[in-house]
């Protein structure tokens, strides 16, 4: 049943940025392609949104798209995963020349998700799992991407990807990756200067942050991101994700859906919900505005150099 959303939320959602959306065309089904998104972020009076796949890069896509839907702005991103080379700097610069925004680290190939999805599986299969599975039972499966050395340090490409995202000042995503691998690459990126992070998702069962390292790295500039997803599949409850922003900080967050999927809502709906739910919860109009706003909006214009030197 649709939400009901009252006249405060949906003044919210006007001027807002959802920088989490998978889109088709994609190796799996999507509810909507970059235009059908596009369109109705713009009907809803959305600034703008960012299209993202697991395995190619979006920037000409959202290019594109922009031109053709100028009422809203579309950004694209790359995912390191292996279908673009994994840790593979020279995708992540024709990213950069191409006008992505954002990479992503990995993540349906990241050895923490996969080690996850692996002692989970048959409890709900996402469907890049089971393309994963198809690979590997093709033999073209190689194995899952590890940032670290067994030194803990991280391996050479990685600064040079770091080196690649800090020149086109593109915002650094970690992706699905471990605990302990974005300790070291935030430092690290940091070190780079790269400007803008955002841990993704990081109450997401494979990651599972613990409130104080959340709290720890928002201190340090690092952009906590809470996405719908998480909560609507039924992953996270939502008073899970309100404790976890509170314990971050609303400076430290931003929201954004994670949606795309043909059973999920369409992502300005849910979107929409989501706000909601959060003003629902006590956050205030202000604090609320800071989280779909305020910080992507910084994130995405350049004009939000948060990261600190310690």
């Amino acid at each position: 049943m649709k939400m009901v959303l009252s006249d405060e939320a949906r003044s919210l959602l006007q001027g807002s940025y959802d920088l989490h959306i998978h889109s088709a065309p994609d190796l799996m089904p999507r509810k909507s392609n970059d235009l059908g998104f596009a369109r109705r972020a713009a009907t809803a009076g959305m600034a703008g949104i960012l299209v993202k796949s697991h395995f190619t890069s979006t920037a000409d896509r959202a290019a594109l798209v922009s031109e053709v839907v100028p009422d809203v702005r579309v950004y694209g991103a790359l995912c390191l995963n292996h279908s673009s080379g994994g840790i593979n700097p020279i995708a992540a610069e024709t990213a950069g020349r191409s006008g992505a925004r954002l990479v992503w680290f990995p993540t349906v190939d990241a050895r923490n998700e996969l080690e996850h999805m692996d002692r989970y599986k048959g409890i709900s299969t996402p469907f890049w799992y089971t393309i994963a599975q198809e690979l590997r039972a093709e033999g073209m499966a190689r194995e899952p991407i590890y940032l670290l050395n067994e030194d803990g340090k991280l391996l050479p490409e990685v600064y040079q990807v770091l080196d690649v995202i800090a020149k086109y000042d593109m915002i650094l995503a970690t992706g699905h990756i471990g605990i302990e691998e974005i300790r070291v690459l935030v430092k690290a990126a940091k070190g780079a200067g790269v400007r803008r992070i955002v841990l993704t998702h990081p109450d997401l069962p494979s990651i599972k942050m613990p409130f104080d390292l959340q709290a720890e790295l928002a201190k340090q500039g690092v952009l906590m991101e809470r996405t719908y997803m998480i909560n609507f599949s039924g992953k996270v409850t939502l008073d899970y994700t309100f404790a976890a922003t509170r314990a971050a900080g609303v400076a430290g967050t931003l929201l954004s859906t994670d949606f795309g999927q043909p059973k999920s809502p369409w992502p300005d709906e849910g979107f929409g919900e989501f706000i909601q739910h959060f003003l629902d919860a006590g956050f205030t109009r202000d604090e609320v505005r800071t989280m779909v706003y305020d910080n992507p909006a910084g994130l995405v214009n350049g004009s939000c150099h948060r990261i600190s030197a310690s």
